[in-house]
Formats: structure tokens, C-alpha cells, sequence
């Protein structure tokens, strides 16, 4: 009970890289407690690289992941980032200036 506290509590309640990894059964319910709980109640910002087509079998039952997103969805704004990613163009701009110095220094 006062684990399920520490997620509808507070005002704001940030879920990055949702559906990285899939959710046991157990998880999926208490996932939906929390989003049910905080369902016009309280703010929560999603990130997540999949598409909603993707999440009932992140939370493995259809009926759940609808009644899921259908409460994220309700009163949303979609911020939609498109194009590459931030972390993997300072990985190959790491690896440019390297290829660069080796080339220089040979």
C-alpha cells in the first residue's frame, strides 16, 4: 500500500522509456492501480518508443493496455520527436573527431 502511495502522490509523475522492457502480469496490475489512481488527478508525462499498436503485448492483455491508454490518452498533448537519436549523434560525432585524430596523427 505505501509503495502504491509513492506513485500517486505527487503532482508529477514521470514514466520514461515505457515498454522498453515487457511487464510481468503483477506489474501490469499495479501499473494500471497507479494509472487508474492518478486518472484526473494528477499529471503523468510518457516517453516511449513504441507505438500504441505495440502495447498489449508490453502489458500482455489487450482489454488492460486499452483501458491504459485510454486514460492516457483522455486529456493528453502528443509531443511527437522524430529523426535520430540524440545519444547516437554524439556517439558517432565521438567517433568522427577519433577517426579524425588517428588519421591526423599518422
Amino acid at each position: 500500500m505505501q509503495k502504491l502511495k509513492t506513485y500517486t502522490s505527487p503532482d508529477l509523475l514521470i514514466l520514461d522509456e515505457l515498454g522498453l522492457k515487457k511487464l510481468n502480469q503483477n506489474s501490469v496490475d499495479d501499473f494500471y492501480e497507479i494509472v487508474s489512481k492518478r486518472y484526473e488527478k494528477g499529471s503523468i508525462i510518457v516517453t516511449s518508443n513504441k507505438i500504441f499498436e505495440e502495447w498489449a503485448r508490453i502489458f500482455y492483455d489487450p482489454v488492460l493496455a486499452s483501458a491504459i491508454l485510454d486514460r492516457f490518452v483522455h486529456h493528453c498533448h502528443f509531443v511527437v520527436i522524430k529523426g535520430d537519436s540524440y545519444r547516437m549523434k554524439q556517439s558517432e560525432q565521438a567517433i568522427k573527431k577519433l577517426s579524425e585524430k588517428s588519421k591526423n596523427d599518422a
